[in-house]
């Protein structure tokens, strides 16, 4: 599974709006993190250039705001370990993503320039469902699309809801619900444009109702509840959207087992990373685990959700 990165046409505006004027902007941006990194004692001092470039367009080439993202990831690697460590793509829990869930970006952009995540669960009985290692396999494809994803406007997630019970909802351990929002909101450099979900069933209100606490006013706008799927083409074109569901980007379980293999593949970058995290007894001033309770406490504030 190749990623369809922006065509000319598409690059053009979509620079702009990530405030790359120049690639003499962008070569300093790069060199600039690159220094940065060496001169901070507690996180890694190498990086890969793709995923610097990848946190710099994410921030829209502002340098402090990609400082704390990056600060930010690394130290979400260290203090998230049920998310973030044991990420061999062999290992029996991320295995069992494949067959409780169907997670993948889709091959080609939204003419705006968007990518398009597809969410399903594939297997039904709650049971089955783990936060812990579900959030871990999505975090895990964050990562790889660290590495191979170019400029982009920004994200578009979608989520069948079909087969979604209250059981599903008992299993979402809130206090890991929060850090992994809190780590696609602090870490990650996503730009989030739209969340679709469709099928949704009239007894889903709750979890509607628990998500869109989570989010700021401004995200609101932009999270869309359907019926059904057949709406999902007004707002979307077919080659973004799987063959089930009148698109043409093609089958889900091929699009998924493509996935599978592409998540495989990085086995041993995967397993190279499991040390590469913050070190805070390293960290100049005050360490920053010390904000934990804030940040992952009962009483944390987690009301909104990172976009644009």
């Amino acid at each position: 599974m190749a990623l369809q990165h922006a065509s000319p046409e598409q690059l053009v505006s979509i620079l702009q709006e990530l405030n790359e004027s120049s690639t003499e902007k962008r070569d300093a941006a790069l060199q600039h993190l690159k220094i940065w990194l060496v001169s901070q004692p507690h996180l890694p001092n190498k990086m890969d250039e793709r995923m610097l470039m990848t946190f710099i367009r994410g921030c829209k080439h502002d340098l402090n705001r990609t400082k704390s993202k990056l600060d930010t990831y690394f130290t979400m690697r260290a203090d998230a370990p049920e998310l973030f460590s044991e990420r061999d793509p062999l290992n029996e829990d991320v295995q069992s993503m494949f067959k409780t869930m169907d997670v993948f970006p889709v091959e080609r952009l939204t003419p705006s320039g968007c990518r398009v995540t597809f969410h399903k669960f594939r297997d039904l009985d709650p049971a089955s469902f783990t936060a812990r290692a579900c959030f871990k396999f999505v975090f895990m494809l964050g990562d790889i699309r660290l590495m191979e994803e170019k400029a982009l406007s920004g994200d578009v997630y979608l989520f069948d809801m079909k087969g979604m019970t209250f059981g599903h909802l008992t299993r979402l351990a809130m206090p890991v619900l929060r850090r992994m929002l809190t780590c696609a909101q602090d870490a990650y450099p996503q730009r989030l444009k739209q969340i679709h979900l469709f099928n949704v069933p009239n007894y889903i209100d709750k979890l509607l109702t628990l998500f869109r606490s989570l989010m700021k006013e401004k995200m609101r706008s932009r999270f869309q509840v359907h019926s059904g799927h057949e709406t999902l083409h007004k707002q979307l074109p077919p080659e973004c959207i799987p063959n089930e569901y009148g698109g043409t980007a093609g089958e889900v379980d091929v699009l998924k087992d493509a996935w599978k293999t592409k998540i495989e593949s990085y086995r041993s970058w995967f397993l190279e990373q499991e040390n590469v995290k913050a070190v805070e007894a390293k960290r100049p001033g005050k360490p920053k685990h010390l904000l934990q309770n804030e940040i992952y406490g009962w009483e944390g504030s987690f009301r909104k959700l990172a976009i644009d």
